[in-house]
């Protein structure tokens, strides 16, 4: 596991590449803190017995969740990204960028195992750290920072307030639920099962205060 010091290095690496730009359906610096967050997430992850037996290289892990996204910055222009309409292949633009930002956190062999998952990272993955990894990327698709992406495309697409719940219950849900049978661990299926318990009746208690149904 990466100590204090270097995920704080690494971090001020990612925040210089995604700050200070706008993005779609995410807002000002969105880039960064989705990949905190996936970083946060496997670091608990790897400490889960299910996963932990399996021996990752946490390094390898931490480090490739920070900058799993790094080929995204490509992507702004004019101070703006929108991810739907980038160019294609960031993930394979990453892999051919990452080694600049973590090859003097890692040995050679695990900066080539960075790349590796940082390249595939929207396709099978090939080895646990990059299992690991696409768990925790797709976990936050269950958690509030998909409901505050739900909220900044409403209202970038003109969206009523209506129309966002029922974005939430015909569209988003069932996405979910999709989402919810490609991830590969035990654990990772659990915790978005309850996530999207809490995230349906966040939207329904939405819903009815709007309705006024709780006065």
């Amino acid at each position: 596991m990466l100590g204090k010091d270097e995920r704080d290095e690494l971090l001020s690496r990612v925040r210089a590449e995604f700050s200070g730009y706008r993005e779609f359906a995410g807002g000002k610096n969105y880039r960064y803190h989705h990949l905190v967050s996936v970083n946060r997430y496997v670091r608990k992850l790897m400490k889960k017995d299910e996963i932990s037996q399996l021996e990752p290289d946490e390094r390898v892990v931490e480090v490739a969740a920070l900058f799993h996204d790094i080929g995204r910055k490509e992507d702004i222009e004019d101070g703006f990204l929108h991810p739907m309409k980038a160019h294609e292949g960031h993930d394979e633009t990453g892999r051919k960028i990452v080694s600049g930002y973590v090859e003097d956190f890692l040995e050679k062999y695990q900066v080539e195992k960075v790349k590796r998952v940082v390249g595939n990272h929207h396709s099978p993955a090939e080895t646990v750290e990059g299992k690991i990894v696409q768990d925790a990327d797709k976990l936050v698709k269950f958690g509030p920072m998909d409901l505050w992406r739900m909220v900044h495309y409403s209202a970038e697409e003109e969206r009523e307030i209506t129309g966002m719940f029922e974005y939430f219950w015909k569209n988003a849900r069932e996405n979910h639920t999709d989402e919810m049978e490609k991830l590969h661990f035990d654990i990772s299926k659990l915790v978005a099962r309850q996530r999207m318990t809490h995230y349906q009746e966040i939207m329904k208690k939405m819903e009815e205060e709007y309705m006024g149904e709780d006065i």
